[in-house]
């Protein structure tokens, strides 16, 4: 079963630090067929995609060594070719875009989702799977809107962009007879990040300080110098996607059919999926 999650701090140097607590969460014990990180350096988008399959993955440990504020990590499960253009997440631009889930029927509606999608970003389509081709219907919308390149999308820009985006799968699959729910994804532009669950679980956490940061103590240069194991400035978000509820304290569930948006000053909000109109 594939799976992803988010993750928005603003302190690139403590990756490690304010992820810890997503930790066990980010260990996959089962064989998965690949999976992928998008991180932004500099202004700059970088991916990193396995599409082997590998025999266990721990997420938290490729992830913690990286410098980034925004993170965005995909596993991948059984069922689609093991091909780099299958690979998540996916890029365009400034956009990144992850999906846990199937789209049902989607041979059905293939052809009807690419009529939404406009040449230039057709011809950016290289994979076979429904990910690929919601993240493009997505960004048809905000490219409908003006806010494709904007940097300064509002949560709520794109929030209904992703919403409008799942409102017409839902009535394509419905239409073509297949099962509408069960797929959530996340997307960020280095801005702005927006999570979206219809019914597979998914879980939020803010991190807002840190008084004894559990990694540093495990350095042998800081284990007797407590005032750099306090990260007192540090904070974060950490979204996961179709895991049981983490084991760490302070996670908070995402109601169903609800979007979870942070804005750049990690201001967090959740409310229900809401296309545009």
């Amino acid at each position: 079963m594939s799976r992803w999650f988010g993750f928005m701090c603003n302190d690139p140097e403590r990756v490690a630090c304010a992820l810890y607590p997503a930790r066990e969460a980010l260990v996959e014990e089962r064989a998965p067929d690949g999976w992928g990180l998008a991180f932004y350096q500099g202004g700059e988008v970088l991916l990193q995609r396995h599409p082997k399959p590998a025999t266990m993955l721990d997420l938290y440990t490729q992830s913690s060594g990286l410098r980034t504020d925004y993170l965005v990590g995909h596993v991948r499960g059984p069922g689609t070719p093991a091909k780099l253009d299958n690979t998540q997440p996916y890029r365009f631009r400034q956009w990144v875009f992850a999906q846990a889930g199937v789209l049902d029927a989607f041979d059905k509606i293939r052809d009807k989702l690419l009529d939404a999608v406009p040449d230039f970003l057709r011809r950016n389509i290289r994979g076979q799977n429904d990910s690929e081709h919601l993240f493009h219907v997505f960004l048809s919308f905000l490219h409908d809107g003006g806010k494709i390149d904007d940097p300064n999308i509002r949560v709520n820009e794109a929030a209904g962009a992703l919403g409008a985006t799942v409102a017409l799968s839902r009535s394509l699959v419905e239409a073509a007879g297949g099962q509408v729910d069960g797929v959530s994804a996340v997307t960020t532009n280095g801005r702005v990040m927006i999570g979206l669950r219809t019914t597979d679980p998914m879980w939020v956490r803010q991190v807002n300080g840190i008084a004894s940061c559990p990694v540093c103590r495990e350095k042998p240069e800081l284990r007797n110098d407590k005032r750099r194991t306090v990260h007192e400035h540090l904070r974060a978000t950490i979204i996961l996607s179709d895991v049981d509820k983490p084991k760490t304290e302070g996670w908070e569930d995402v109601p169903p059919h609800s979007v979870v948006g942070i804005s750049r000053d990690l201001t967090r909000s959740i409310v229900p999926i809401r296309p545009l109109t």
